[in-house]
């Protein structure tokens, strides 16, 4: 899988986390269930047919976990976009908020020490994704 690779390589896969399941990686495991669940000559009546709405019911719930992991792992990847962007602005603001310091008359900058109003340095937040 594309995104889960990527996923992984930006970094964002936990330590001890292995690939997805293999259900959730590839094509379906059974290309036409009614083949592998009866024998020839075999008269199994509704047992079949409650058997392969079984077995759709399953691919159905298979793809959506497929869906699902696809857009946990671009979500991930948008997360750490933002996280890059967040610190590139925060960077920016700290060094224009040091700009400004410089700038001030040194009575002005007393008064904001006093006040406690000095520009302040947030850190950008930790984003941590587990699936």
């Amino acid at each position: 899988m594309e995104l889960w690779r990527q996923l992984r390589e930006a970094g964002l896969v936990p330590p001890g986390l292995g690939p997805p399941p293999r259900a959730l990686r590839g094509v379906s495991p059974v290309d036409s269930p009614g083949q592998t669940l009866t024998s020839p000559g075999t008269d199994t009546g509704g047992a079949r047919e409650s058997l392969l709405w079984v077995w759709e019911e399953l691919e159905k719930l298979r793809q959506a976990g497929v869906r699902l992991l696809g857009q946990l792992c671009s979500v991930g990847l948008q997360m750490k976009a933002l996280q890059e962007d967040l610190v590139t602005i925060l960077e920016e603001e700290e060094d224009s908020c040091e700009e400004e310091e410089e700038d001030e008359e040194p009575q002005r900058k007393q008064e904001e020490e006093h006040l406690g109003a000095s520009c302040p340095a947030p850190s950008p937040p930790d984003f941590e994704m587990t699936i």
